[in-house]
């Protein structure tokens, strides 16, 4: 009797670490044989990007697959990212993490946990076989950005601010420039890196400077810093293009469009797979245009419409050339 009661109350006590910080109970969630999440983000969630859409498709699972979910914030605090994602794998079937500040210790980690499952967002890992990757062609759809900007324009000139130069960055810049030389080979397109992805007051100082110079339109890639892109474009009455989600709800009047990286989408795809035991760990899974991944959004229709059918419609005929390889993207990761 003792020892059931003992079973019974470990269970439990697994289940409350999961569902703190979680949210509402769903009843799934009272389901102790239900696939347990941890999804471990380098940042912190209020980002209105990157680290809130991983957020919205684990929510997404929870809700449609009935998975139990919790979230690890590291707040970009290098010493806890192995105790985060030690914590998530201790807790976790399957362990969620996002960002390229993982790309060491996430392998590190995984080979202490051989029978857990690992999903890296937004970076390439091989070699190890409980490590499964979701790489996207942000330079697919940062092209359709920079076609965007460069139809918009009327000095010529367009700028982007990035948050850190890393490779996955650098990804947008060269999709974002390609594009705009597309439509105009003589645009003048400027690029500044913020230097890290967590200081609003920078990024708009970033682009306050883009601006003084002539640019009028501006394409942010930079996590919570881009969030003052946005503001700056308020400010100074100015045009932006907003990322990996629909941005255009937080200044309608300024912001043309957003160019929506899917990480939700792909990550509820993946824990619908593992649930179906269609997913490859080892395997690296592309979101592209052709997949969904990334694509351009113009917000609501009660918003202000900044893009014209016409202007779309074109968009709409490059995503259509880059698919069918008519259009071949450069890429530098």
């Amino acid at each position: 009797m003792k020892k059931k009661l003992f079973k019974c109350l470990s269970i439990a006590l697994v289940l409350v670490t999961f569902l703190v910080g979680c949210g509402s109970v769903t009843p799934q969630e009272s389901n102790e044989d239900a696939l347990k999440v941890g999804l471990v983000v380098a940042g912190s969630l209020g980002d209105r990007s990157f680290y809130d859409s991983s957020n919205e498709g684990l929510n997404m699972a929870i809700e449609k697959l009935g998975i139990i979910g919790k979230v690890l914030e590291c707040k970009k605090d290098i010493s806890v990212y192995k105790d985060q994602l030690i914590q998530a794998s201790n807790i976790s079937d399957v362990v969620v993490v996002m960002g390229f500040e993982f790309y060491d210790v996430i392998q590190e980690v995984a080979k202490e946990f051989p029978n857990k499952k690992y999903i890296y967002i937004d970076d390439i890992i091989k070699g190890v076989d409980n490590i499964a990757c979701i790489d996207y062609k942000e330079n697919e759809g940062s092209f359709l950005a920079g076609a965007l900007a460069a139809m918009k324009t009327e000095t010529g000139k367009i700028g982007m601010v990035g948050g850190k130069d890393v490779p996955v960055i650098r990804n947008f810049q060269i999709g974002y420039e390609a594009g705009a030389k597309y439509i105009n080979s003589d645009i003048k397109v400027e690029t500044i890196f913020a230097g890290n992805f967590k200081e609003p007051q920078k990024g708009k100082e970033c682009a306050l400077t883009l601006y003084s110079k002539g640019v009028d339109i501006i394409f942010q890639a930079a996590g919570k810093t881009g969030k003052g892109v946005l503001e700056a474009a308020k400010d100074a009455n100015k045009l932006a293009i907003g990322v990996d989600v629909d941005q255009r709800y937080i200044s309608p009047h300024n912001i043309v469009a957003s160019m929506v990286k899917a990480v939700d989408l792909s990550i509820f795809e993946s824990l619908e797979k593992i649930q179906n035991n269609g997913f490859e760990a080892g395997k690296v899974y592309e979101y592209g245009i052709k997949e969904n991944g990334v694509y351009m959004s113009y917000g609501s229709d009660d918003m202000t419409k900044l893009v014209d059918d016409e202007t779309k419609a074109k968009i709409d005929d490059l995503s259509k050339k880059i698919i069918s390889g008519e259009i071949e993207v450069p890429e530098v990761k």
